[in-house]
This record gives structure tokens, C-alpha cells and sequence, in this order.
């Protein structure tokens, strides 16, 4: 009986022991629902934050040359891009792709082989090679320069429609987007007569 009694407090012991085994465990989750959404769908910007579109140009070298609407962030890496990246000949040694673009430029990629300009831009002319005239220059002149694209060649145009003539480079400082940054980029390209 003995042996009975001590059977029974050991299965008694072992069914206690392994109840707390099995014992349900209660998990503490905090609730980040607010979290989880923020990562999984980006905030997309108010409407005062809107991303300005700029219309730049890409010539040369490039499978598909033309007029492209960017974000006003982009780089010149992503409208080379855009525009289907480079020919077989492309010469990318000399280009800065990751240069902030701007509204109303031009970009010219070159051709393996090419001669490159290291100074200002020489336009045939009646008088021989120089600068750019800014108060003869056609459309194609102005936009011959790096950083003149299309629409800031028209706004130079129509300034000298509506003013006359250029009495100086600085006179640029009066046409629509051009600011002092971009006249420094430009200003050795250009002369007055």
C-alpha cells in the first residue's frame, strides 16, 4: 500500500508539474499599427510640397535625343537615362553626370574621338570664329551653350524683341531664369556688339 500511496503522490506530482508546463503563456504586444503603415506606404507630399517639372534638353551621343519633363531634383544621370542611356560611341569621361540640372538646359553627350571645347563655344560667322553675339545670335546659337535650352533661348529672344539691344552680358540678369548662378555658368560664352 505503501508503495501505492507513493505511486500516486509522484503521478499527482508529474500531472502538477507538467500542467505548468503547458501552462498558456500570455505575449505583451505593443499595438504599432501607426509604424507599420508609415514604412509600408510612403507619405506622398503635401500639397504645398508639390515637386516642380523642368523641361531640359539632351542631344549627342545618345539613343534618344530630344525635350524631357524631369523632376526639379533630377541629375543629369537620370535624363541621360531617360533618354535611353548612350550610343556605342558615347564619351562619358568628360560629362558630369551627377550635376543638378536645371529648367531650360541643354546637354550635348559626346561622340568617342570628338574634339572637345575647353573654351567658349566659337559660332561660324560673316567675321570669322568668337563669342556669341547676344544681339545677333538665332535660337540654335543661344542654345549651342551649355545651361540655354529651349524655353530660356525663346525668354532671351523676346527680351531683346521687347527691350532692343543688349548693352551689355549682364544684361541677361533681365531675362526670365537666368539668376546670377546661371550667369556665371554662361557669361564667357556670350559678348555684346
Amino acid at each position: 500500500m505503501r508503495r501505492y500511496l507513493i505511486l500516486l503522490l509522484m503521478s499527482l506530482l508529474l500531472s502538477v508539474s507538467s500542467g505548468c508546463a503547458l501552462k498558456e503563456k500570455t505575449l505583451y504586444v505593443k499595438d504599432d499599427t501607426q509604424n507599420v503603415t508609415d514604412l509600408i506606404s510612403p507619405t506622398l507630399p503635401e500639397k504645398d510640397e508639390e515637386v516642380r517639372e523642368i523641361i531640359v534638353e539632351i542631344k549627342g551621343a545618345v539613343l534618344n535625343p530630344g525635350v524631357y519633363q524631369m523632376n526639379g531634383d533630377s541629375r543629369l544621370h537620370d535624363l541621360y537615362w531617360k533618354a535611353g542611356g548612350g550610343t556605342e560611341s558615347a564619351e562619358l569621361r568628360t560629362v558630369n553626370l551627377a550635376m543638378h540640372i536645371e529648367d531650360g538646359q541643354s546637354f550635348y553627350i559626346p561622340e568617342k574621338g570628338e574634339e572637345l571645347l575647353q573654351n567658349p563655344p566659337e559660332i561660324q560667322g560673316g567675321q570669322g570664329k568668337g563669342k556669341i553675339n547676344l544681339n545677333t545670335a538665332t535660337r540654335e546659337e543661344l542654345m549651342s551653350v551649355t545651361g540655354i535650352g529651349p524655353s530660356t533661348a525663346d525668354n532671351i529672344l523676346a527680351y531683346r524683341e521687347e527691350t532692343g539691344r543688349f548693352t551689355s552680358v549682364e544684361d541677361l540678369l533681365h531675362v526670365n531664369r537666368i539668376g546670377e548662378k546661371t550667369l556665371d555658368k554662361i557669361r564667357d560664352y556670350f559678348t555684346v556688339k
